[in-house]
């Protein structure tokens, strides 16, 4: 396959990603900036990517213009108790020593989610406070969910998925924690 962007300005536009949005493309990973750029060229009104790249390094990014590289350029994959040992630890080291802490005193707990995608993380967070506060009701709990995509912001918001966003969830997640809204949908 020949490369439609010059390696000269997949790093231009890898570098000035990595500053303006906070997205790295390393050079192994330039495969994946090459191809997503494709396809968001088009949406800016571009049949050249270098055309587009040069717009893109010409001036302060626009929210629509940051939305639509989000778009292209994010993985967006995510699904409910996906990393298991992340989740261990958060459940056997970490937050018991908080809720110990703060229990009858503050009672006050502030998570952030940062790069959540479709909500499913947070969601899990959620899931696991719930199982290990009795008590939550007593508790003021936020826990702030955010990505640069807002198409998959959206979807976090309208909390409705797939058995496939489930695919690695202990089974008694869905039961305890979802509504069927359809075939193979749950809120």
């Amino acid at each position: 396959m020949t490369k439609a962007i010059s390696d000269r300005s997949l790093g231009n536009l890898s570098a000035f990603l990595a500053g303006q949005l906070g997205l790295l493309f390393p050079k192994e990973r330039w495969s994946d900036l090459e191809k997503g750029l494709l396809a968001a060229a088009g949406r800016f009104g571009f049949k050249d990517a270098e055309q587009c790249i040069g717009l893109l390094l010409s001036a302060p990014l626009t929210r629509g213009q940051v939305e639509i590289l989000a778009g292209f350029l994010t993985v967006g994959e995510t699904y409910f108790y996906r990393d298991q040992r992340t989740l261990e630890i958060l459940e056997k080291d970490i937050l018991p020593g908080i809720l110990r802490e703060r229990r009858d005193n503050d009672q006050h707990l502030r998570i952030w989610s940062a790069g959540c995608s479709t909500g499913e993380e947070p969601y899990s967070i959620a899931t696991l406070l719930h199982r290990l506060l009795p008590d939550i009701k007593d508790w003021n709990i936020s826990i702030l969910a955010t990505d640069i995509n807002p198409a998959a912001l959206a979807k976090g918001v309208a909390a409705v998925y797939g058995k496939w966003s489930l695919r690695g969830a202990p089974s008694w997640l869905t039961p305890l924690y979802f509504t069927p809204v359809g075939e193979g949908r749950f809120r």
